[in-house]
């Protein structure tokens, strides 16, 4: 399934201008230098086709049709470069709007009508230097940090990909049934692109994606369902986790950010994007969170003592 859109254009008073039939007969002019066989070729009433072009001819404020009258080769009609130009300009905006069109399409009805879903590339790439040892991995209640972040993913509308430089931390995601994309060095924009890539692979579309990261266990199932619904009816916002208007993790970019995402360098995330450019700040939808304690991440022991007793109770 895929949309289509028919643009027209109308004047002050909602009349309609020009459209595709317009467009269309025009065109048929060129073909045939008859507007009679034009509206012929359409099974249109000549009047109606002369009433069409003098309704848009009044609107513009030039000629799109001159008439040649008698000679060698009989009478007929040619467009004027007017209309030409006309024609070149409604082509490309039409042009233009479909390809947005379709990727607003993909991201609005993701994960139905035929349409891919929306990505989720979880970050397990840190060091855990100030932690001084893999923290991701760390056990509580017997169960590895990470695969409390992992339990709250909604797979049923994600097609989620853990990037990791960490075999340890690979081998947890696959036995937990996630794909895992593998790289070297610890710089957030690896872990990025390279989870980027992973859902894009053999050709993939991606309507949107959405960041989250590996040592944020608290994320609750029904706030990354939030974040995935806003994604679907905003698809041109770029969606944060926020806690009384303080934007945080998780975040979701829409698609036409992706090819930015996947340029960014050095030890930096998505968020780059909002210092480099500015305007986008326009386009960012917080969605509160069912509570504070989601948005914690966990960089030292001490922090994680201190939500432990939270996690048996948000994921037993």
């Amino acid at each position: 399934m895929r949309p289509e859109i028919d643009l027209r254009l109308r004047d002050d008073e909602e009349g309609r201008v020009f459209g595709p039939g317009p467009r269309e007969l025009l065109k048929r002019v060129s073909t045939t230098g008859s507007l009679s066989a034009a509206a012929a070729q359409m099974s249109m009433a000549y009047t109606k086709a002369l009433r069409l072009v003098k309704t848009a001819e009044r609107s513009f404020g030039f000629k799109l049709v001159e008439r040649r009258i008698g000679g060698v080769g009989g009478g007929g009609s040619q467009l004027t470069s007017e209309a030409q130009e006309l024609l070149a300009r409604y082509d490309a905006w039409e042009r233009e709007v479909q390809e947005v069109s379709g990727e607003l399409f993909a991201s609005a009805f993701a994960g139905v009508l035929g349409q891919p879903r929306l990505g989720c590339v979880v970050m397990a790439s840190g060091e855990a230097r100030r932690f001084g040892r893999q923290k991701l991995l760390e056990p509580v209640d017997g169960k590895p940090l990470l695969a409390y972040t992992l339990e709250a993913l909604p797979t049923d509308v994600l097609d989620v990909v853990v990037s990791t430089r960490w075999p340890e931390l690979a081998d947890l995601a696959r036995q937990m049934g996630f794909e895992v994309t593998l790289h070297e060095g610890p710089l957030q924009s690896q872990s990025m692109q390279d989870g980027l890539a992973a859902l894009r692979s053999e050709g993939r579309r991606l309507p949107g994606c959405l960041f989250v990261q590996g040592d944020q266990p608290l994320v609750s199932e029904e706030s990354l369902r939030e974040l995935v619904r806003q994604m679907i009816l905003h698809p041109r916002d770029i969606v944060r986790l926020a806690w009384q208007g303080s934007p945080s993790s998780p975040i979701g970019f829409p698609a036409d950010l992706l090819d930015g995402l996947a340029a960014v360098e050095g030890d930096q995330g998505g968020s780059i994007l909002l210092r480099q450019r500015p305007e986008l700040k326009a386009r960012v939808r917080l969605v509160e969170a069912q509570a504070e304690y989601e948005l914690t991440d966990v960089d030292t022991p001490e922090e994680l003592d201190q939500i432990k007793d939270l996690l048996p109770r948000e994921r037993g």
